[in-house]
């Protein structure tokens, strides 16, 4: 039985391997900013020891509109000095931790229940877990923070229940504290998760030596000094002003609107029941109950183009019974590491409540460890049920499960790796490598090269995908001052310009190549190349009448100016 324990688990990690491995760089189907903005910013590092700013090694990365943690930058720097500025090197850390993540899920969730079965089942069922693939296959922060919670988790609980478990406690600590600076949701829930632990568990405290709780407590301080001391600073918590729903003008907006309304009409009392506390304190119960979306996480998943695919949940729609009976059987059997899974989901719940945008698949990410062993465990708990009745209704119903959950996988990978790439192509930027590789032909020939700011081409992709040299970019980039959400613009680098095109004149300058959307091409003017997304089916209906055709979406246009020779044509 042992053997066959070890077989079946080490034929998990090879398929949890597998599945977040391969074809990495080529679905999701091209790179999205974040994605580009941290290779670069990583390879910037490599080459220069400096980021985008020209800042040495520092604690935060300013991009676009907010400020990156460190710790998935600097963890992608060894693997683009290996394998060069690729899509694949970076994404690898994001992998590479998603898959550790699942022995790690393994040992916690064995150390919490003592159960193999309901260990090994919950490893198999985080291998193919749609949200926890998503999320490893791309250039996801909250990867990282996943595993180092879980592992923080296991070591902590472990050294709490295991005699003479000697550095245990001091690296779940440091675990949790390098939680801190891996996305800017952990800043909030790491220290309220290793809080909970040590609450529910302080009983066994004593279990860990006083050199050691000492020890753990120094290390602890001296690596949250540069959290502490920056915790005010732009690339501190005032980074996500703009997210959480007390300061987020998007937010805060509708609910001015409500109580102006009252207030226009002579209302007596909106300025005790309806002000801006209450209304913020009603939106957040209402972000709370958004995350009991059935349709959310076992239907559609999340309609954000970079968060989900769109026609799967974060779980597999079968899972959604087995949830129900696992919480049942938690509170039917009392079990002591289920109030604990249960009280990691409300935390999880209540910090990501505080944002906008709900219910929101990337703050919510963390929710993955309660709920798989909560599936698990209805799994067994349905198993238990059915092992003992009529043989003939046992294997019918076990065959009919079987059935459903392997369409249903299916239906998942076949969407995956079929429909996905070429549903989402426009949001995940697939065509910019192509545009890219043209540009890299041709760049020297044009003094200038101007990329209309309605085009939706970032400046981190021609700079990831270029390869550009980071000392050039710092040298000679130009940027427009920080709007109110402190979102940055580059005007220009080298002989790139972003900017609106002037027809006009920039037509007409020698050596100047546009970037544009084909609607903005003037009719008269024929362009040099075209990029199109791949190939899509459109199937729509017409009264009972469906109707069936292909679409091909243009993506980026290029325009060449005309040379001196064709202007004194024209002008003839």
């Amino acid at each position: 039985m042992k053997n066959l324990y070890i077989v079946f688990f080490v034929l998990t990690l090879v398929l949890a391997f597998v599945l977040r491995f391969y074809a990495l760089d080529k679905v999701p189907p091209g790179l999205y900013q974040d994605e580009t903005a941290i290779g670069y910013n990583a390879y910037s590092i490599l080459k220069t020891g400096k980021d985008e700013y020209g800042k040495s090694f520092p604690l935060y990365f300013k991009s676009f509109g907010d400020y990156k943690l460190p710790v998935y930058i600097y963890a992608t720097v060894p693997s683009i000095s290996v394998f060069g500025l690729t899509p694949f090197a970076v994404r690898l850390p994001s992998a590479l931790f998603g898959f550790l993540t699942v022995p790690v899920f393994a040992l916690f969730i064995y150390q919490l229940t003592k159960n193999k079965n309901l260990s090994l089942l919950s490893t198999v069922l985080l291998a193919v877990t749609p949200w926890h693939l998503h999320y490893n296959r791309a250039t996801f922060e909250v990867s990282i923070s996943l595993f180092l919670f879980t592992l923080g988790a296991y070591l902590i609980h472990k050294a709490l229940n295991m005699e003479k478990a000697r550095g245990l406690f001091f690296l779940g600590t440091i675990s949790f504290v390098l939680g801190l600076y891996t996305y800017n949701l952990t800043r909030l829930l790491a220290p309220i998760l290793f809080i909970l632990i040590l609450l529910i568990f302080r009983r066994k405290i004593k279990a860990v030596g006083k050199a050691e709780l000492i020890l753990t407590f120094v290390t602890a301080v001296i690596t949250l000094i540069p959290f502490l001391i920056t915790f005010l600073s732009g690339g501190g918590a005032l980074s996500a002003a703009g997210t959480l729903i007390n300061s987020s003008a998007v937010v805060q907006a509708p609910l001015l609107e409500f109580r102006s309304y009252l207030v226009s009409s002579g209302f007596f009392l909106p300025g005790l029941l309806f002000n801006k506390l209450l209304l913020t304190l009603w939106q957040y119960l209402s972000n709370v109950f958004s995350y009991f979306s059935v349709d959310f996480f076992f239907i559609s998943g999340s309609p954000h183009g970079n968060h989900g695919i769109g026609n799967v949940g974060l779980f597999y729609l079968f899972e959604l019974p087995f949830l129900i009976l696992g919480l049942i059987g938690v509170f039917r059997r009392k079990l002591e590491w289920g109030y604990f899974l249960i009280l990691w989901a409300v935390s999880t719940i209540a910090v990501a409540s505080l944002t906008r945008e709900v219910p929101h698949a990337t703050r919510s990410f963390f929710l993955i460890v309660p709920l798989t062993a909560f599936i698990a465990l209805g799994i067994l708990e349905f198993y238990a049920f059915v092992k003992n009745k009529n043989k003939l209704l046992k294997y019918l119903l076990l065959g009919v499960i079987l059935l459903v959950s392997f369409y249903n996988g299916l239906y998942y990978f076949a969407s995956y790796y079929f429909r996905f790439p070429v549903k989402y192509a426009k949001a995940w930027s697939s065509t910019d490598s192509q545009l890219s590789t043209f540009l890299k032909m041709r760049n020297k020939t044009y003094e200038r090269i101007i990329v209309d700011k309605d085009s939706g081409l970032k400046y981190t992709s021609l700079l990831f995908y270029l390869a550009y040299p980071p000392q050039s970019f710092q040298n000679t980039v130009v940027r427009r001052r920080d709007d109110s959400e402190g979102f940055s613009e580059v005007k220009s680098f080298g002989n790139f310009e972003f900017r609106e095109v002037d027809w006009l004149i920039d037509y007409q300058s020698p050596n100047t190549l546009i970037i544009t959307r084909a609607d903005k091409v003037p009719s008269q003017i024929t362009p040099l190349k075209s990029f199109f997304y791949p190939k899509r089916p459109v199937v729509i209906s017409n009264g009972q009448a469906i109707l069936q055709y292909p679409v091909i979406d243009s993506s980026y246009v290029l325009v060449e100016s005309i040379t001196p020779v064709e202007q004194l044509v024209q002008t003839k």
